[in-house]
């Protein structure tokens, strides 16, 4: 609680700044850009279900949502927000995609193609996920595209730290997905979600090679201007998260986190996703 506390005291104050940058641009005559957070989540359950529905319709009022990850200009003084989630678990359809439809949002679904149709066992951000969730089926994707605005990208084939593994076994992680989805939607892919938001400069170039226009990290960012190929972080969100922590979240206050994650593994000699995420946003 006190970690999540000083964040949100943070996130208050960038948010602070961002109202006193915009009215000054204002006050000079200077357009105000257009602004974009990607925001991710995992899993809705029965009980996080409410919660998520009143998260959709305060992001309603307060954004514009994107329909997908493409090149585009963003208009002049608005926010927007990209509504991605990792994993395609039967939860997800179950519980988001009603929630989303009813309020006419478009979502943006990351598949681990390797566990369609069975019950992920991937490690969980640090520990074996003994209990599992099921993800939706081949035929299952098929007819969700179809009837909802759902935007589909890979996430991998079986789910793991890319960093880890060989120069083969990433190749065919990141090529067999996309080929799968490809095939099964008859439609191009050209987005990544990161597993647990890892990688670096091989995983980048590699899934660049393949043919991955936008490669999703897991550090928060706020594009300004337009949306362009290459690295995009993304924020955590949860149905738990509290009112003003959530604003903040998709309005873009959480952003600090990714330079605040690349200073602290630069000072232990480390790069770090957020370090390369920043140094090609600011190239």
């Amino acid at each position: 609680m006190p970690l999540r506390l000083l964040k949100l005291t943070i996130s208050v104050a960038v948010f602070l700044c961002d109202i006193l940058s915009r009215q000054w641009n204002k006050l000079l005559g200077r357009p105000v850009p257009g602004t974009c957070v990607l925001i991710t989540y995992h899993t809705i359950t029965p009980a996080t279900r409410a919660g998520f529905a009143m998260q959709m319709a305060k992001l309603k009022r307060v954004a514009r949502v994107i329909p997908s990850l493409a090149t585009q200009m963003l208009e002049l003084g608005y926010q927007y927000v990209g509504i991605t989630f990792d994993d395609a678990f039967r939860s997800f359809a179950q519980n988001a995609l009603p929630v989303l439809a009813n309020v006419g949002l478009p979502v943006i679904l990351f598949v681990p193609t390797g566990y369609l149709g069975r019950k992920s066992a991937w490690f969980d951000y640090g520990g074996p996920n003994q209990v599992g969730e099921e993800v939706v089926s081949a035929l299952e994707l098929k007819q969700l595209t179809r009837q909802f605005q759902i935007e589909i990208g890979s996430h991998s084939v079986n789910h793991p730290n890319l960093v880890e593994i060989s120069n083969e076994d990433l190749r065919a992680e990141l090529r067999d997905s996309k080929e799968a989805l490809e095939l099964l939607l008859q439609r191009k892919i050209n987005s990544i979600s990161f597993p647990y938001g890892s990688y670096g400069e091989r995983e980048l170039q590699l899934a660049r090679e393949i043919g991955y226009d936008f490669c999703l990290g897991g550090a928060p960012q706020m594009l300004v201007g337009s949306v362009q190929p290459g690295v995009i972080g993304r924020v955590s969100v949860d149905p738990s998260d509290w009112n003003l922590e959530f604003k903040l979240k998709v309005l873009g206050a959480y952003r600090w986190q990714a330079r605040a994650s690349a200073w602290k593994q630069k000072l232990k000699g480390r790069s770090s996703p957020a370090a390369l995420m920043l140094d090609e946003h600011n190239a």
